[in-house]
């Protein structure tokens, strides 16, 4: 076979690419960890919670509200979000008695249970949080009485403790759908 001057492209590709794999390093090896959980960090007067990502349907800023006559004082009234309404609930009210004073910080978390939105009003979401699985604590021993019906354990993290909150619990538990008077 004569040379013509024209390279076979291919034969260019296969060498290319022999060339390639004799200089290629090694890849790095994936260096194995334990199980990690991640979930909406919030917190609710002094207290830390955490809650996981599918309780959580959307965070929003706090809304304009209209009251609600006849209901109880945790219930802060009624938004409307983009055409929806949505009822809003203090969630440090109905804990424990103590309204949560709005500032810049506070913020609705949107939980969807059984197809009915429900917002909660919280201090503050600081965004997502990760534990690993070895710092699951059950938390009972740590955690005040009127959140213990609404805990499933939670997180050492140092010196932090963050409750793991179930937001469906809440939603679900009778006296929290007794919001009239």
């Amino acid at each position: 076979m004569e040379n013509t001057g024209k390279t076979d492209p291919v034969a260019l590709l296969r060498d290319i690419e022999e060339r390639c794999r004799i200089c290629a390093g090694g890849l790095p090896h994936k260096q194995e960890t334990g199980a990690e959980w991640s979930g909406i960090a919030f917190r609710v007067g002094s207290h830390r919670l955490v809650s996981p990502l599918g309780e959580v349907i959307e965070i929003l800023d706090f809304p304009a509200l209209t009251a609600v006559p006849m209901t109880r004082p945790w219930v802060r009234g009624i938004a409307n979000i983009r055409g929806g309404l949505l009822p809003v609930i203090d969630l440090g009210g109905y804990l424990n008695g103590r309204r949560t004073k709005v500032t810049d910080k506070t913020r609705v978390l949107v939980v969807d249970c059984d197809d009915t939105l429900t917002g909660l009003v919280v201090d503050e979401v600081p965004g997502m949080k990760h534990f690993m699985n070895e710092e699951y604590d059950d938390g009972q021993d740590v955690a005040e009485e009127f959140l213990r019906p609404y805990l499933r354990g939670g997180f050492q993290k140092g010196e932090q403790f963050w409750g793991l909150f179930s937001l469906h619990a809440l939603a679900e538990s009778p006296q929290f759908l007794q919001a009239a008077v």
